[in-house]
């Protein structure tokens, strides 16, 4: 599992929120989550509009809970 953050308006993946909040004015961040192939399994937004909308760890605590959920969910859609 790599996790790392996201600048929509790069459209890059970046180590550490501090690089993805100063690679453009105004960004939208988000917490992401990928597997080792690469292929993203959660997002979870974090930052925007110049304020902090989400803790890097409650991010992570739902982003987990939902593929906890998903795991979980034996429906079929």
């Amino acid at each position: 599992m790599i996790k790392n953050f996201y600048n929509e308006k790069t459209g890059l993946y970046y180590k550490s929120l501090k690089a993805a909040k100063l690679s453009s004015k105004n960004p939208y961040v988000y917490r992401t989550w990928q597997d080792h192939d690469g292929r993203l399994i959660g997002k979870e937004g974090i930052y925007a509009y110049g304020t902090s909308i989400c803790t890097i760890y409650m991010a992570d605590q739902k982003i987990s809970e939902r593929l906890k959920n998903k795991s979980h969910d034996t429906r079929r859609p």
